[in-house]
């Protein structure tokens, strides 16, 4: 089979630009692996977040990092094998440590605030001209302390980067958080809200999002690439039991992008910094809107259905390691610690996903081998959702040689 394009991923990265690239004229096939719960969009936390994109180790500092990952039921965690490889000169928690300069921060939350605003739009405008439903919710999110010390921190560093950026925020008392999200309970020192974020239900994304390109005429065949090869005609790609080939392909895999550029002789320092999610079955109670329990790093929220969704954790791991059981339970426990809510809170789901993470903290997307046809588009850890549509965008600039200034931030040459 004969087509344009070949995207491998069917996580928000890959669907989007697959929707991008046939808006453009492209014929387009997606080979979105063994099917969309695998993937790190799955399990995402469903915030399109318009507010700060620094990550919690750079707040907290490198060190301070460290002994969290070596806490007893901390939301950081690593396989030791992992730790010890990446520790080493040249492995990621190497680099990572390298990348924590002030003037490198200023500039990488500088790019990605750019880039999250202008994906919100491009998200509001897909959800309404294709008619995709994803259970919007447009009232913002609240990030909620029970520390009044973590508190005066990320609200002192907040306040300043809502300033020097542009986006909004709101800090409020403990009372003002009750006030605003009656659930929380009594305690809360301090928290901030950010009007401008929005949230929608990931795996109802996920869906509509591929109903949409199929009924558009895009293929998404949920196959697991085999073996690609470049040649002088353009890419032979082996998904599933077929050959496809193609002028392009977009590896948007995730965290499995490194396994498919290790089989071509490439490398990029792409680790698996693994999240964990778990539904509840339907409560009475109703959130007013998505909860960021900082103390613990857990996102609460719920679905049209009632359910509940906890989403937390950062475990350096294997991508194809099984889930840790003991982390559903210790993230159902801590949200029952900040909100009343009534009943049992019986799990009926849980998972372990990949979020795509690169050392420097910025995605990669570019061409990676010589004569051009290959491209990636992977490493945005916890912002896919966010920067999925900008993300298209920019590959499409790739593909069609439009000149994008942004583009120089996130070449992959910086790691070859």
């Amino acid at each position: 089979m004969n087509v344009d394009v070949v995207v491998v991923g069917g996580g928000f990265v890959g669907l989007f630009t697959a929707y991008r690239l046939h808006k453009s004229g492209f014929r387009v096939v997606v080979a979105g692996g063994d099917g969309p719960r695998l993937g790190a969009s799955w399990g995402n936390a469903g915030l399109i977040h318009q507010g700060s994109t620094t990550t919690v180790p750079e707040i907290l500092g490198f060190w301070r990092v460290v002994r969290l990952a070596l806490r007893r039921g901390s939301y950081i965690s690593s396989n030791p094998k992992v730790a010890l490889k990446e520790s080493l000169p040249g492995g990621w928690i190497w680099r990572y440590a390298r990348s924590l300069r002030r003037e490198q921060h200023i500039r990488r939350e500088a790019v990605l605030t750019e880039l999250a605003r202008e994906g919100k739009s491009m998200w509001l405008e897909t959800i309404r001209s294709e008619g995709l439903d994803v259970e919007l919710l447009e009232r913002g999110s609240l990030e909620a302390f029970f520390s009044e010390e973590l508190f005066n921190l990320e609200a002192r560093v907040v306040a300043d980067e809502a300033s020097r950026l542009g986006y909004r925020v709101q800090l409020l008392s403990g009372e003002d958080c009750r006030e605003m999200e009656p659930l929380l309970k009594e305690g809360v020192a301090g928290g901030i809200h950010y009007p401008d974020d929005v949230w929608l239900n990931p795996s109802k994304a996920l869906e509509s999002l591929v109903s949409a390109l199929e009924r558009l005429g895009v293929e998404v065949a949920w196959e697991r690439v085999k073996a690609i090869e470049v040649g002088g005609d353009g890419v032979r790609v082996e998904a599933g039991g077929r050959v496809l080939r193609a002028e392009h392909v977009v590896l948007a895999a995730g965290a499995w992008v490194g396994k498919i550029l290790k089989s071509l002789r490439l490398k990029i320092p792409l680790i698996a910094g693994r999240g964990y999610l778990a539904v509840s079955e339907p409560v009475n109670e109703r959130l007013s809107r998505p909860i960021f329990y900082a103390d613990e790093k857990i996102v609460i929220s719920q679905t049209a259905g009632g359910n509940l969704r906890f989403t937390s954790y950062f475990e350096l791991n294997d991508p194809d390691a099984p889930l840790d059981h003991s982390k559903i339970i210790q993230m159902t426990r801590k949200v029952r610690n900040a909100l009343n809510i009534s009943g049992d809170t019986r799990i009926v789901d849980e998972w372990v996903g990949s979020r795509p993470c690169l050392p420097d903290g910025l995605p990669v997307i570019g061409r990676v081998e010589a004569a051009g046809r290959i491209l990636v588009a992977t490493g945005h850890c916890r912002l896919g959702l966010t920067l999925a549509p900008t993300t298209a965008k920019l590959v499409e600039d790739i593909i069609t040689g439009r000149e994008t200034p942004n583009l120089r931030h996130f070449s992959p040459a910086r790691f070859m």
